[in-house]
């Protein structure tokens, strides 16, 4: 058991990046768990004043900003 701890002589350089890459991944799971929270506060915020979008109107406006954009020779 103390081989695999010792990995060979590299255990001062596998343990730390293997800490570090949990480190990462816990710190990009918190934070996309809050950002998700965040949006579902606002999406009920937003959805109780009223305001509501269809996926046909949402591309409907997309669409009509790419053709403004052209027209001003601005590519989107």
């Amino acid at each position: 058991m103390a081989d695999f701890f010792d990995m060979g002589g590299y255990a001062a350089f596998v343990w730390p990046a293997f800490g570090l890459t949990f480190l990462i991944m816990a710190i990009m799971v918190v934070s996309t768990l809050r950002r998700l929270r965040a949006n579902q506060r606002e999406l009920a915020r937003l959805e109780a004043a009223g305001a509501r979008r269809t996926r046909g109107e949402a591309r409907s406006a997309e669409v009509a900003q790419k053709a403004g954009a052209e027209q001003r020779g601005v590519e989107a």
